[in-house]
């Protein structure tokens, strides 16, 4: 009768997935994934985020990077910069025109409802007007788009800035960068991106 009382017991734990004194435990799938817990989203990798890239020959902007201007195409100079022991990329007006940026895109459906921060390393020589510092911009379906800004002005050493903002639902696309708007130089490095929270649902 004991012989067939434990073997009742034994079938009842292994029923519940669970071990048996001096037994390795059962392990699931769905046990682990309990767990462990969903997979951890991470923010998308920028592209040649210290501007060590060369460009290619002719090229007006950082490899991997867009250089817009307000309209003439010809009146912001884009250069990368040496002088200092680090390799940067600096922007600076050479006629009257309101503003310029330095930017790329970088977006998966997955962050949505997330909230980013976008950092930059800046150096400011001089810089003029509203000023200069990290951007960046969210398309939205069937709305307008929002702008995220932080711009300095005056001279300033190397410091890193900062902005963070929401990623909507209806979010088609997160463009990041730089921005001058005025006059003087304003060099940059070090672009990061980074999830500072997670979405309800990041898959």
């Amino acid at each position: 009768m004991k012989r067939v009382a434990r073997w009742g017991v034994l079938v009842a734990i292994a029923a519940s997935g669970c071990a048996a004194p001096g037994e390795a435990p059962v392990v699931t799938p769905a046990a682990t994934a309990r767990a462990t817990g969903p997979a951890t989203l991470k923010a998308p990798a920028l592209k040649n985020p210290g501007f060590e890239l060369e460009a290619s020959r002719g090229a007006r902007c950082a490899s991997e990077w867009s250089c817009t201007m307000h309209s003439d195409p010809k009146s912001f100079r884009f250069f990368a910069d040496d002088t200092d022991g680090r390799r940067s990329f600096c922007v600076e007006p050479v006629k009257s025109e309101p503003w310029a940026l330095v930017t790329q895109s970088s977006f998966e459906p997955a962050l949505r409802g997330t909230r980013l921060r976008f950092s930059i390393d800046l150096r400011l020589a001089a810089v003029a007007g509203a000023g200069a510092g990290p951007w960046a911009q969210v398309q939205r379906s069937g709305e307008r788009a929002q702008t995220h800004q932080k711009l300095i002005k005056g001279s300033a050493p190397w410091a890193t800035h900062v902005v963070e903002f929401d990623v909507p639902a209806n979010a088609e696309s997160v463009e990041f960068g730089m921005m001058i708007r005025g006059t003087g130089r304003a060099c940059f490095d070090d672009a990061r991106l980074e999830i500072v929270r997670a979405g309800k649902n990041p898959v």
